[in-house]
């Protein structure tokens, strides 16, 4: 949220970027007829350029799909904020305001997980919008379609001085897949219309592979007199966008599952042939579903690493089984989408003894063609497969084998530390929220521990939506995250007297971070049906397990990576006015898990858990599953 609007005047920032209201250069000539400003028969002076634009640009997403918006307060954004009131009011869209932008965004942003639909979010000028980038690298890099919608001051502002003015048309850069620099200053015509709404589809249609920035520069008066609706020039007739464009490819990895249409369905034309795989599935064939893998129905009957937030694969193969396969190694692997979590898995797909196909529908990037293939060690990257031959049944066994004991060894030694009354771990919440879960649930998962945490005690799971954000794998905005794709849910069942559960899982560090999310105003819609678990280990522990964690590391491990903190979470939840629990034991745990508990829009669950059994505990699941399908075979 940023302060009031500079209204100085200034001469022309050198080298500023002036276009006019279509984009093209500010001097472009216009018949006399296409120069007349809009007017409606009803009014005797035009709509000032501000509300226009604003009407047009919003008036456009909702032909383009958009059913949710995300506004912060601001003086430059005034004229959007007041459309998307306008159009909220008519129940064209669902509106939600937030007071922090970096928290907005993500709520857009999980918003838009859920809808995959654009999912805009309006700021103001200034450090506004910078506040925007975390959530919009997550986006890009998870093929989200989340819209920076920011609002500037006229390009000759730059290098005044004026107050609130920064470059910012190109403060995304990599962290979006498009940006375009509209200019709202001048009057709009008929033609100028027109090619604001055509350049908005340009903007929505690259957004297939990430998020977008449309900037756009208001000048003032930045709103009316009163509160009449802008007159603007009309749409196509039909409601739909002026025009149409057909989905392209996506050019990033982590876009699967968007643009999972060229990569689920058999080749239907010779480009298709040119760039499909034969998977002679006699061989030893393992695939590995990283993030967002789409399912393949070509490969439902092979045996299957996911991650959590990947397809649920019908021949499920835990992660754990790595170990297995490093001494009997499949001969060579599919991999869909993109993996994030395991080391183990990791070291398989960089054996150069095994065959490595990719599958992607990834096109163009800043690298060149970007797929999932960090080792270099792919032989073959293609947007479809098709398989030959009969699957090897001793294989089959072995993959199996080695799953079964990994599940087991997780669950035994769980079930050990519980009985010899050891402290609960990140483990032991995960496999609690895992067993509680039924179909139509939806579970969001945190960074660093949490999401591997889940992976190891049972998702991805049939039925239930996973998400996760492994784009970027950052643990800011995940709560935020999670209130957008809870709001999302309920939304798609608002007719049921009760909407599915929301579940998010995430660690002491994730929640601190972004507590500010929790700030939902009177006035804003609320998820009906939000439990946040959070387990509280006092500090980052991920870095138990990793090299820092190491006992030579010992004597600087605590202050620099496991940075204990002590925070009062029930005052925090207080604070905003939501629910807080606070247990210990699993099965006062498992008892606040269940499906049945009553849950009246958003609660807080805070476990105490420790981590320093972390790496002794998570060795030992690694060891136990490893050593007992070696001994069975």
């Amino acid at each position: 949220m940023n302060d009031n609007q500079d209204t100085s005047q200034t001469s022309h920032a050198q080298g500023a970027n002036i276009t006019n209201a279509a984009g093209t250069d500010a001097g472009t000539p216009a018949s006399a007829t296409d120069a007349t400003p809009h007017t409606s028969a009803a009014h005797t002076a035009p709509t000032a350029p501000s509300a226009v634009v604003a009407g047009l640009i919003v008036d456009e997403l909702l032909r383009l799909g958009m059913v949710d918006a995300v506004v912060c307060p601001g003086s430059r954004s005034a004229p959007l904020a007041r459309a998307l009131v306008q159009a909220a009011d008519a129940a064209k869209v669902r509106l939600h305001v937030r007071i922090d932008e970096r928290s907005a965004a993500f709520l857009a942003l999980g918003l838009a997980s859920r809808t995959r639909k654009v999912t805009p979010v309006i700021t103001t000028s200034g450090t506004a919008v910078a506040n925007l980038v975390p959530a919009m690298v997550e986006a890009t890099a998870s093929g989200i379609p989340l819209l920076a919608l920011t609002a500037d001051r006229p390009a000759h502002y730059r290098g005044t001085g004026a107050n609130q003015t920064i470059v910012q048309d190109r403060l995304f850069a990599d962290a979006s897949v498009v940006e375009f620099d509209l200019d709202g200053t001048a009057p709009v015509t008929k033609a100028t219309a027109a090619q604001i709404r055509a350049r908005i589809d340009r903007v929505v249609a690259a957004m297939a592979s990430g998020a977008g920035h449309l900037n756009v520069r208001f000048v003032e008066p930045l709103v009316p007199g009163d509160d009449s609706v802008a007159d603007i020039p009309e749409g196509r007739a039909d409601g739909g966008p002026w025009t149409t464009i057909a989905p392209t490819n996506s050019n990033n990895v982590g876009a699967a599952a968007i643009a999972a249409h060229s990569a689920n369905s058999a080749p239907t034309s010779p480009a298709d042939a040119a760039s499909t795989a034969t998977i002679d599935i006699s061989r030893r064939t393992l695939v590995i579903a990283g993030s967002n893998a789409p399912h393949l129905p070509e490969l439902e009957d092979l045996p299957t690493i996911a991650e959590p937030n990947a397809y649920a694969p019908a021949h499920p193969v835990h992660p754990l089984a790595a170990g297995t396969f490093a001494q009997i190694p499949p001969e060579q692997i599919v991999l869909v989408g993109r993996p994030t979590l395991h080391r183990g898995i990791s070291k398989l797909l960089a054996n150069p003894d095994i065959e490595l196909t990719v599958v992607s529908d990834a096109e163009n990037h800043g690298f060149g063609v970007e797929f999932p293939d960090v080792t270099a060690n792919a032989r073959a990257v293609v947007k479809h497969v098709q398989t030959v031959g009969d699957q090897d049944p001793q294989w089959t066994k072995i993959c199996e084998a080695a799953s079964e004991l990994a599940v087991k060894s997780v669950r035994e030694t769980l079930t050990e530390s519980i009985e010899a009354e050891e402290p609960l771990t990140g483990f032991h919440v995960a496999a609690a929220l895992t067993d509680s879960l039924r179909t139509g649930d939806n579970v969001v998962l945190g960074a660093s521990n949490p999401v591997r945490d889940a992976s190891y005690t049972g998702l991805p799971f049939p039925g239930v939506n996973t998400y996760a954000g492994r784009g970027a794998a950052g643990i800011d905005g995940t709560v935020a995250t999670a209130i957008g794709i809870a709001l999302a849910s309920d939304r798609e069942h608002a007719d049921e007297i009760r909407p599915p559960r929301t579940i998010a899982l995430m660690g002491d560090l994730t929640f601190q971070h972004d507590s500010a999310a929790l700030a939902i105003g009177p006035l804003e819609p609320r998820p009906e049906n939000l439990t946040i678990v959070v387990a509280n280990d006092a500090g980052g522990g991920i870095f138990e397990t990793l090299e820092a964690g190491s006992p030579a590391l010992r004597g600087s491990f605590e202050r620099i990576f496991g940075t204990p903190q002590d925070v009062d979470f029930e005052g925090i939840c207080q604070a905003y006015g939501v629910e807080h629990v606070r247990v210990d034991r699993l099965p006062d745990l498992l008892a606040q898990l269940h499906p049945d508990t009553d849950v009246d829009g958003i609660r807080v669950i805070e476990v105490a858990t420790t981590r320093a059994t972390r790496r002794q505990l998570h060795h030992k699941l690694a060891y136990n599953a490893e050593i007992g399908v070696l001994d069975k075979h």
